[in-house]
């Protein structure tokens, strides 16, 4: 996947910087990197206020991998708050993974699953209750049924309570949501029920277990004097707490050794079974009353330097969203992004890759939010003298690498990836790394960092899409609708301002004028297409004579204007030259029944002049009228000429009968042509019928005698030798090139 020739382990996680989630792809990178594997986290904030739009844009991350590309994948479907996107995430794996593919703390039988023996540990704790602080009506605050791992110890308590003797109904186990706002609720239930106070409230982890411990403390009720609480899972809120949790301890550290022996041992080809257990560790601290409280100034301390971490990152983000306020495009993101990634401890590295011409909106003819290939908009990194420097390379490069091939090191990498979206738009995705490649804690900075940077980038793309939408506007009052050069309206105040900075600066303006003599009688006979397509080749004929400032506008159906600066008498003629030989290539390269017939002249407003723009152009006008007999007759007996040989050339052409027939001398028609086409009747003659006689090699199978006489010649040996003369091979050595 990564283009540094590892093998590639893909983590899918949600709400990486809680405790078990960051601690465990912590271990998994250590585990990875010594193996010499790369390690990838796909990783999503989760739920946010049941907004729809918001779960699709998280959901995004399961788009960003080539799963057929890992050589292993380690789900945690147990702390996915979404449960839409575990059905996707399950699907696209099972339909595109070739890999090992292991389930950590939640059982699925169509993947390799590691768990802890929940069950066994939740009786050991029921066991720790009873016999050492003789507890005779237990609680259970338990959690989610969906949830393996929560129902086993649901089941481990039920089945302990009953094989104990304890006191036990259906109505002591209540359901909670895993989260610290149950206690309330919780509390609230267990004291309703009919029977006596509880002496111990086992909880299914340690979030809700603190959260009783604070609503009953808010009661008045002391833990562990009045009610016991226990929890599981040991977080680090637990041992921060007061009074620090009894739990059960399933060490992170474990599950990521065993995931990795598990891919090691696939590699080796070895026999692997459909389940793996990890010990657990039950630890009775002061909760349950085993261990003497830790002194109040130690859990405090911790507490305050815990809180002052929340206040700075508190100030961070809100430092980081005012300078957001002033950014309007791509150029302003390498400066928010300098100044607050470093909120985010230990990073190294982090990366903004976006779908490239901001296509961001998904459609009907998308299957993925991501296109096949992706932008890298910038790279934050320390530079030498390690501070953070961020440059915008903009490279573009193929999604199932992630990076850019050389944004990747030799070395084994950790990468930690978020999708970047806001509402139905999906920017990209994010890439982070560290030092010590793992997430520090209480690092909740980095989803407020990705949030601020996704506000961002939809602000831009609205702002871009405003300008666009003005533009549009601009040029459906500016631009003609089928050359885009500036129409009448346009051209006329395009060329007000133009005029008053060249006599600003001293230096004259040339109005250079040219009509379409015959494109009215074209579009009758030939329609609007063949018309069309004249007015853009005389676009692109305009374009060779464009300069650094000038003004380009189509002023009528058939007329054309080309005002530029700082010309002389000389230099403009170069150019009218120059403009009807551009024409008249275009006449020769095309095999047309028609030319195009192009009349033209020029207006210098001096320097010292006062002449308004309108009078610069009728004065342009008056000057084509002037010289228009010339050029018209001299383009049309070339014209005419150009007609015949295309129409006759396989027959015997004679120059003098055109001549006669036409109505002039024949030196007189040879001059007008050469004018014209600036080569001679014969020159044109010899190259047109060579350039079917080329068409006749590749794509026939006639033979040189047939294809020399379809052309215009009756001896095969003179028609070679002028082929040759012209292409440098013999026609049939020609023909052998082009087929081969």
């Amino acid at each position: 996947m990564l283009n540094n020739r590892k093998k590639t382990i893909g983590v899918f996680v949600c709400k990486l910087p809680e405790y078990f989630q960051r601690t465990l792809c912590g271990a998994l990178a250590d585990e990875a990197v010594a193996n010499g594997y790369n390690l990838v986290v796909f990783s999503t904030f989760g739920e946010y206020d049941n907004n729809h739009d918001y779960v699709e844009g998280e959901s995004n991350c399961l788009y960003i991998p080539n799963y057929d590309e890992l050589d292993g994948i380690i789900l945690c479907l147990d702390v996915f708050d979404i449960p839409s996107m575990v059905g996707k995430l399950i699907e696209q794996v099972k339909e595109k993974a070739h890999c090992p593919v292991i389930s950590i703390r939640q059982k699925r039988d169509e993947f390799i699953s590691v768990l802890s023996d929940d069950k066994k540990a939740i009786m050991a704790m029921v066991d720790h209750l009873v016999d050492e602080h003789n507890a005779k009506r237990i609680y259970y605050l338990s959690g989610p049924s969906y949830m393996y791992d929560i129902r086993m110890r649901e089941v481990g308590f039920r089945e302990r309570m009953k094989s104990r003797g304890v006191a036990f109904r259906e109505e002591y186990i209540f359901m909670g949501n895993l989260w610290y706002n149950i206690g309330k609720e919780a509390v609230d239930y267990f004291f309703s029920l009919d029977d006596e106070r509880p002496d111990a409230i086992l909880c299914a982890n340690d979030y809700m277990a603190i959260s009783v411990c604070e609503e009953l403390c808010d009661r008045g009720f002391r833990v562990p004097e009045d009610i016991i609480v226990t929890g599981f899972d040991d977080v680090e809120e637990a041992r921060d707490t007061y009074p620090m949790l009894t739990t059960v301890e399933a060490c992170p550290e474990n599950f990521a050794r065993c995931a990795m022996e598990i891919i090691k041992k696939a590699e080796r080809g070895e026999k692997l079974e459909k389940q793996y257990y990890i010990s657990t560790q039950n630890q009775y601290r002061n909760s349950c009353g085993c261990k003497e409280a830790e002194e109040a100034k130690q859990i405090f301390r911790k507490q305050f330097e815990k809180n002052q971490r929340m206040v700075h990152l508190y100030k961070q983000n809100m430092f980081m969203v005012f300078r957001m306020e002033g950014i309007r495009d791509y150029q302003g993101i390498p400066d928010l992004v300098g100044k607050f990634v470093e909120g985010n401890t230990g990073v190294s590295d982090f990366y903004i890759c976006l779908n490239p011409d901001e296509k961001y909106e998904l459609d009907d003819s998308r299957k993925s939010p991501y296109e096949d290939e992706m932008e890298m908009l910038l790279h934050a990194y320390y530079g030498k003298k390690m501070s953070i420097e961020v440059p915008m390379p903009q490279k573009l490069f193929k999604r199932k690498n992630l990076l850019p091939a050389d944004e990747v090191t030799d070395r084994p990498c950790v990468f930690y990836i978020n999708p970047l979206h806001y509402q139905k738009h999906c920017f990209g995705y994010a890439i982070i790394s560290f030092f010590n490649n793992r997430f520090y804690a209480a690092e909740d900075f980095y989803q407020s960092f990705v949030i601020n940077i996704c506000t961002v980038l939809e602000n831009i793309y609205i702002q871009n899409q405003i300008e666009q939408l003005s533009n549009d506007k601009i040029r459906l009052i500016r631009r003609d609708s089928v050359t885009h050069m500036y129409n009448p309206y346009g051209f006329h105040e395009m060329a007000t301002q133009m005029l008053h900075d060249a006599t600003a600066a001293g230096v004259n303006c040339v109005f250079f004028y040219v009509r379409l003599d015959n494109l009215q009688e074209i579009t009758e006979i030939y329609g609007k297409k063949e018309s069309n397509e004249i007015l853009l080749c005389m676009k692109s004929v305009f374009k060779n004579f464009e300069q650094e400032k000038h003004v380009l506008g189509r002023l009528g159906g058939s007329d054309f204007c080309l005002l530029l600066e700082d010309k002389m008498q000389e230099e403009i003629e170069v150019l009218a030259q120059n403009f009807v030989n551009e024409v008249n290539e275009v006449n020769i390269s095309w095999n047309k029944e028609f030319f195009i017939e192009v009349r033209y002249g020029w207006f210098v407003k001096e320097v010292g002049t006062i002449s308004s723009t309108d009078e610069c152009i009728r004065s342009a006008k008056m000057k084509m009228k002037v010289g228009a007999q010339m050029q018209t007759s001299a383009a049309k007996y070339a014209f005419e000429v150009m007609n015949e040989i295309r129409q006759n050339y396989q027959k015997e052409i004679s120059v003098t009968y055109m001549a006669k027939r036409i109505g002039v001398s024949r030196t007189h028609l040879s001059h007008c042509f050469k004018l014209i086409y600036q080569k001679s009747i014969q020159d044109y003659i010899t190259s047109y019928r060579m350039e079917k006689a080329q068409e006749l090699l590749i794509h026939t199978q006639k033979k040189i005698k047939e294809i020399a006489f379809l052309v215009g010649y009756k001896d095969e040996l003179y028609f070679s030798k002028v082929f040759a003369r012209l292409y440098g091979m013999s026609p049939s050595k020609y023909r052998k090139t082009m087929l081969t």
